[in-house]
């Protein structure tokens, strides 16, 4: 028997490591990625979870209760963030479709109390617009801004 010198002509493909290679590690991350997310769901299932609801075409909510909710008859922890005016800090806001909503407010050093947009907050002064997290004050509905408050930033962020 003579010894194949032709390598074009032998019969034995040459074996692709690489190919071997490349397979075994994609193979090892899909079972890490499997092994992952079942871990993930077998936790998230063992939890209960709370579910929000949402009412939607209801009342508007007792301004006391709102007041309570918000944190109104307990001292705030953190001091407010007052932008130009001392006169106001705002503690709490429930924005709601576009022009509705709820600010608590404390004017000049008073209990805090529950605002809605339109409704006088100080001397000529007007809730014109809440948003997710602040409220504009000003001397009528449409008109300028006087007040931008803003509530400050959570301490997780």
């Amino acid at each position: 028997m003579k010894f194949p010198d032709n390598r074009a002509m032998s019969t034995a493909p040459p074996r692709p490591w690489a190919l071997y290679l490349v397979t075994f590690v994609l193979a090892l991350l899909a079972a890490a990625s499997a092994v992952y997310w079942a871990l993930g769901l077998a936790n998230v299932a063992g939890q209960s979870t709370p579910r929000a609801s949402v009412l939607v075409g209801s009342a508007a909510p007792d301004a006391k209760d709102l007041a309570r909710a918000l944190g109104g008859d307990l001292a705030p922890q953190t001091k407010p963030v007052e932008t130009t005016s001392t006169q106001y800090q705002l503690l709490g806001v429930v924005a709601g479709p576009v022009g509705k909503g709820y600010v608590l407010l404390v004017v000049d050093g008073r209990a805090p109390k529950t605002y809605t947009v339109g409704s006088t907050v100080g001397e000529g002064q007007v809730l014109q617009s809440v948003s997710a997290r602040g409220a504009r004050i000003g001397s009528s509905l449409q008109g300028s801004t006087a007040v931008e408050l803003s509530l400050p930033k959570p301490t997780g962020s």
